[in-house]
């Protein structure tokens, strides 16, 4: 991982911690099993923009991904996806 992306890796990983036990555990799962090894700047700027939800909306969107808006359904889907694979 270069400089830059390593920077953004340590940024991204204090602003996904929430408070909530099930969206820190979601959250950090996927960064670390799968944001972390991203070379596309625009999955990062995405997950980024995701953060960027209030902690109820990002709540219910994780544990009810079909309320989730367009630009982070499929997101939504990937961190979910991810979490029950790392947790096998």
């Amino acid at each position: 991982m270069n400089m830059v992306f390593e920077n953004r890796y340590k940024k991204i990983k204090i602003n996904a911690r929430r408070g909530n036990l099930e969206v820190d555990l979601l959250l950090e799962a996927f960064i670390d099993n799968q944001l972390k090894y991203e070379t596309n700047p625009d999955a990062w700027q995405t997950f980024e923009a995701l953060l960027e939800s209030d902690d109820q909306t990002l709540f219910d969107w994780l544990l009810q991904p079909d309320t989730s808006k367009a630009p982070y359904h499929q997101l939504i889907l990937q961190i979910r996806k991810n979490y029950l694979i790392s947790t096998n």
